[in-house]
């Protein structure tokens, strides 16, 4: 059975934040501005490791149409996911907690919950610390 966290993401040493980021790095709403605030994020930097954070690019703020919903694609995200994925391997002690709770609501990148789930589930294999919320796991799918 997967671990799983309950409610909010709290600091801890050996907790990664992992959230959705812009690829601009302007890190100013949702789980990007919780990231900078209480995990390290850096502003500027849109993806990878930074302070006890991981920015996963979900969102092209370039791009204006549609409020910028969706502008990256899911192939795209799925291959940053499989960059996150060999950053958790390469630090096995590291719970890297994803940020995500919502299953059918859409995140500020316009994908919802289920959608996520199912580009987690297609970049491959997932670590045994990728730690996903209780409501990713009472879907099922995980």
């Amino acid at each position: 059975m997967r671990k799983f966290y309950i409610g909010n993401i709290t600091p801890d040493e050996n907790t990664i934040f992992v959230f959705g980021s812009n690829i601009e790095g302007r890190h100013g709403a949702g789980a990007a501005k919780v990231a900078i605030e209480q995990f390290g994020a850096i502003y500027g930097q849109g993806q990878g490791l930074q302070g006890n954070s991981y920015a996963l690019p979900t969102k092209d703020l370039r791009v204006k149409e549609n409020r910028g919903l969706r502008s990256i694609s899911k192939e795209d995200i799925v291959e940053s996911i499989k960059k996150l994925y060999e950053t958790a391997r390469q630090h096995p002690v590291k719970m890297f907690k994803i940020a995500y709770r919502n299953t059918h609501s859409t995140s500020l990148n316009g994908y919802t919950g289920l959608e996520m789930i199912d580009m987690f589930l297609e970049a491959g294999p997932i670590p045994d610390n990728i730690i996903f919320s209780q409501e990713w796991i009472n879907t099922g799918k995980l």
